[in-house]
């Protein structure tokens, strides 16, 4: 029994072709893998960032409730003040005075809190982020290896 250089020269023809067929099927897989993890990342990215925007804002609201509250109630402890003091013009400005400097720590105080809140949702922003694109980036080693690891096959 010969083998005819033709018929080799088909059968190779042939595996030459089924061969980068499969190729082209594992390149077109794995760009469809390295889109969908890129969606699923930056759809990850964004649920992260919709729902730290709404602790933010959560949190501002809640603060805000405090100082309406703090305020609603100092306004109370005033009137109870007022009536229990006499009212001197002399004795107001200084209970006027009074309250402007501890309404004014309250104020910084809160600012302060408020600074440190907004900075806290911003590193942790940051850190998901960051967390979030190393997740990509070994994806797309990942591909780029399974890629490398194909096309030196054939």
């Amino acid at each position: 029994m010969t083998i005819s250089k033709e018929s080799v020269t088909e059968k190779v023809t042939k595996d030459t072709a089924a061969l980068k067929e499969v190729a082209a099927e594992t390149v077109e897989n794995l760009e469809k893998l390295g889109k969908d993890a890129q969606q699923k990342v930056t759809q990850a990215v964004a649920d992260t960032q919709k729902k730290l925007e709404a602790e933010t804002d959560h949190l501002n609201e809640q603060v805000q409730d405090q100082v309406q509250n703090f305020k609603q109630d100092l306004v109370q402890r005033l009137d109870v003040i007022k009536t229990q003091f006499s009212t001197s013009q002399k004795d107001l400005v200084e209970l006027a005075d009074f309250l402007k400097s501890e309404l004014s720590l309250l104020v910084k105080e809160l600012t302060e809190v408020g600074k440190e809140i907004r900075e806290d949702v911003s590193q942790i922003s940051t850190k998901h982020k960051v967390q979030l694109t190393e997740t990509l980036k070994r994806s797309k080693e990942h591909t780029l290896e399974v890629w490398n690891k194909v096309t030196t096959k054939q």
